[in-house]
């Protein structure tokens, strides 16, 4: 009997899998949420125009210059990621933490001993945290049989398949025909696939592990004119790490495929990377109350080596229970360039006497501007500078802090709102309203020598996320909730 598969290739179809580096990955790699010390971390990171705190390293070097003493610090943190997902109407919960250094930073000044002209001079080399990536995520339910939107991820590949040699992956496509789960139709000259024959009702899950994160390694100089300006500078050196881990699964649990059983497929990326960025800024006192700063970021130029593998098992009605089929793909190494945009920071800071501190910063950053490049030139990665522009947009971060200071102890909170790099054009779905929202406290404890920070932050954000492109046309909504925990211990002298 012959058996033939309809193809449905519309133009978002660009999104094939195959393809690794995408406008994902240049969203990933350019969006900081900024780590540093307890103090900033509960003032929501509102700190480009404060200073006196090695976070200004990372966020406006001039507050570098606000130091009149010297300085160091150290932050560990204990971060919680809970993500709750739902998707063909079931829903799933999944964890990860992680313990890690969001700080540690050295700072040494030296003072003229006057009052007017250059007050003193600051200099100083850490670490900030910018990003953490570690979580875990987990989506399943039932396809319902015979539904109109029911769908299978070896749709995906079967569409590739009929789709030309263009479009064939010894990734995805390959596997799937050597597991058996592809077969040719001579007659009809079609690739096709068992669950799709059978109208669906298959059991599908799948398994996200990611971990990593984007340091920064901060040379930073600062200085202070007449105590009415700042200015500072700094080289940044960043490492990027990024590990993603996904198992999906398919099972006809209701034995209503024929001759299926199951599949399972898995892929696996292990990305690297190194970057150097320089950045700059002032802040302006034009009175004892108020405190103006302005930074500029210049694009991070990464250099980053991917390695990619995938594997697939396939089980079989007639079969024991023990796969059937097992294949795996030859393991990829691709190197290439990424320049992230830049950024401009506006911050403003009312500082009420030794009472209390208020902050705002206002962070712009066109991510239309992520660029991918490589030698010899990738026709793939020009195609996705092309896709970055028609599906990123710029945006605004705003940033809010306050402390107020009760004798020896400081009590703090803040939070920040982060724009969603995403058009609102119907191929992003609802990732246009994609925001990350943080709220956070703190406290501190200061002596002459030695003080202590506590931060507690929160952050929360909804994504959608398609399991494969253009198949599926529902897609899994995931909420996020990031908590942080952090202390800084610091040393003047």
């Amino acid at each position: 009997m012959k058996r033939i598969v309809a193809i449905f290739i519309p133009v978002c179809f660009i999104l094939v899998a195959a393809e690794a580096q995408n406008e994902t990955d240049a969203v990933r790699y350019s969006q900081n949420f900024y780590g540093g010390t307890a103090r900033s971390l509960s003032m929501g990171g509102a700190f480009g125009g404060l200073g006196a705190d090695f976070s200004s390293a990372s966020l406006n070097p001039a507050g570098i210059g606000v130091y009149r003493s010297s300085e160091f610090t150290f932050t560990p943190s204990l971060t919680f990621d809970n993500t709750s997902t739902t998707y063909l109407s079931g829903i799933n919960r999944d964890n990860a933490y992680r313990f890690a250094f969001k700080n540690l930073g050295f700072v040494h000044t030296r003072l003229s001993g006057k009052d007017q002209g250059w007050v003193g001079i600051t200099y100083g080399v850490g670490y900030n945290q910018l990003n953490n990536f570690n979580r875990n995520t987990r989506m399943s339910g039932i396809q319902l049989s015979g539904g109109s939107m029911s769908s299978s991820l070896l749709d995906n590949f079967t569409n590739n398949a009929n789709a030309g040699d263009a479009y064939w992956s010894q990734f995805y496509e390959e596997l799937a025909w050597n597991a058996n789960l592809m077969p040719y139709d001579t007659v009809a000259g079609v690739y096709w696939n068992d669950i799709q024959e059978a109208q669906y009702g298959q059991f599908q899950n799948r398994r996200i592990q990611e971990s990593g994160g984007i340091g920064e390694y901060a040379f930073t100089l600062g200085a202070n004119y007449s105590n009415r300006l700042y200015v500072g500078a700094t080289f940044g050196l960043h490492r990027l790490d990024y590990s993603y881990h996904m198992v999906h699964s398919e099972v006809d649990d209701a034995e209503i495929i024929p001759y299926f059983n199951s599949f399972t497929f898995t892929e696996h990326l292990d990305t690297r990377g190194t970057g150097y960025t320089f950045k700059a800024g002032v802040i302006f006192r034009p009175i004892s109350l108020i405190r103006l700063g302005v930074a500029f970021h210049l694009p991070t130029f990464y250099k980053i080596r991917e390695d990619f593998y995938t594997d697939m098992s396939s089980t079989f009605d007639a079969g024991t229970g023990e796969p059937d089929y097992y294949e795996t793909s030859p393991d990829n190494h691709f190197e290439y360039w990424l320049r992230t945009p830049y950024k401009l920071i506006g911050s403003v800071a009312l500082q009420l006497g030794k009472l209390a501190i208020v902050s705002a910063d206002y962070e712009y950053m066109d991510y239309r501007k992520a660029n991918f490049d490589s030698r010899p030139s990738d026709e793939s990665l020009l195609k996705q500078n092309d896709r970055i522009d028609q599906v990123l947009k710029a945006s605004s971060n705003i940033r809010l802090g306050a402390e107020v200071h009760l004798g020896p102890m400081y009590l703090r909170g803040g939070g920040a709102f982060y724009d969603s790099p995403y058009k609102a054009i119907p191929e992003n779905g609802k990732n246009s309203d994609a925001w990350n929202i943080s709220l956070g406290g703190g406290l501190g404890f200061r002596g002459k020598k030695v003080f202590v920070d506590l931060a507690y932050v929160d952050r929360f954000s909804t994504t959608q996320y398609w399991l494969y492109v253009p198949e599926d046309t529902r897609g899994a909504e995931i909420r996020n909730q990031n908590q942080q925990m952090a202390v800084t211990v610091g040393f003047k002298f």
